[in-house]
């Protein structure tokens, strides 16, 4: 009974400690990231509305919209997907949804065998990752009246890239320099690898895009519309 007791008394303290350590790890989470675990919807919007749109994972398509507007979802996943718009009148255009983690899951703390084989089994199914709640894809033109429209639309959609990562890579800048003798945040060079990447898709849009139409007619009837999302 006494050699039982010895066995039960450590194993009892560690179930109690890592209890809670998983108590307050969920606490300040949840303080953190006051909003809801990702239910696996994803609202899929095109600018203009009306296209039609699909969810790859590598060749393999996983969900559609027939026109956007749209929902779609998604099962929780460490996999880089793509969503791919097709619309009359625009080139396919594509937008790159990248799993990150939900803060908004219950995890337990990492720590004791129990805490480290729970973390174990959610890195290996990826039920602590999530995918963003809405995609908005901006259609590229075809066809752009003239060279002037063109840069200035493809220039927005540059610096919309660049603006949308603008704040958390410079958090990343601020704390190699506060470290300089350590290694400098790897989010931040995943980050800078992910805006050249989308950057580079951008640049081979702009470069089937034509200026110009054959048909005198349509060009007149889209030039407003084109110069219109140009301007946002």
């Amino acid at each position: 009974m006494t050699a039982c007791l010895r066995l039960v008394m450590p194993l009892t303290a560690m179930l109690f400690l890592s209890g809670c350590a998983t108590a307050a790890l969920n606490a300040a989470l949840r303080a953190a990231h006051p909003g809801p675990p990702w239910n696996g919807e994803v609202a899929v919007a095109t600018d203009p509305p009306g296209a039609q749109c699909s969810v790859h994972r590598g060749d393999r398509v996983v969900a559609e919209v027939a026109a956007s507007p749209g929902t779609v979802t998604l099962p929780r996943s460490y996999a880089v997907l793509e969503v791919r718009c097709r619309a009359d009148g625009y080139l396919e255009t594509a937008e790159v949804m990248r799993p990150s983690d939900d803060p908004a899951v219950f995890r337990m703390a990492p720590n004791g065998i129990i805490g480290a084989t729970a973390t174990i089994i959610s890195a290996a199914s990826a039920r602590t990752m999530r995918y963003p709640g809405e995609v908005t894809i901006a259609m590229v033109p075809a066809t752009f009246p003239d060279e002037e429209t063109r840069t200035r639309f493809f220039e927005t959609r540059r610096q919309a890239i660049i603006a949308s990562r603008a704040a958390q890579l410079a958090l990343a800048d601020e704390r190699c320099r506060a470290q300089p003798d350590s290694t400098c945040d790897p989010a931040g060079l995943v980050m800078r690898q992910e805006q050249e990447q989308d950057l580079s898709r951008l640049d081979r849009m702009a470069e089937q895009a034509r200026v110009g139409a054959s048909d005198p007619v349509a060009a007149a009837t889209s030039a407003p519309e084109v110069a219109a999302v140009a301007a946002r």
